[in-house]
């Protein structure tokens, strides 16, 4: 006995929801990249941690005029506002949460 079976599949449906995954995975995680790197930035008044933002997907900036040389100068960070404070705190964070950001990124997108 024979059995014939035919499938069908809207190849367009199915990249325009994989797609939909990506990018709402990829929203969700540079919100999280920017909050666990805030973790570790050095902070008197809080601009520089107020100035991180989202640029587009996948690419995250703090510009606040002096970040650049907070981020890879000036090494001996107070700890009076923020005791986690380090130069890098991007790479900081990317360390200590990377393995996380991987699990999260993967459980957000098979959603």
């Amino acid at each position: 006995m024979e059995i014939k079976v035919k499938l069908e599949f809207d190849v367009d449906k199915i990249k325009k929801q994989k797609q939909g995954n990506l990018d709402r995975t990829q929203d969700f995680l540079d919100q999280r990249v920017l909050n666990d790197s805030n973790y570790f930035i050095p902070m008197q008044e809080g601009f520089l941690k107020n100035s991180g933002h989202v640029v587009k997907r996948g690419q995250i900036e703090w510009s606040a005029e002096y970040a650049r040389k907070q981020y890879y100068g000036l090494p001996n960070k107070s700890k009076q506002v923020n005791p986690n404070a380090s130069m890098k705190w991007f790479e900081q964070a990317k360390a200590r949460k990377m393995k996380e950001w991987e699990r999260i990124a993967n459980g957000e997108y098979n959603k």
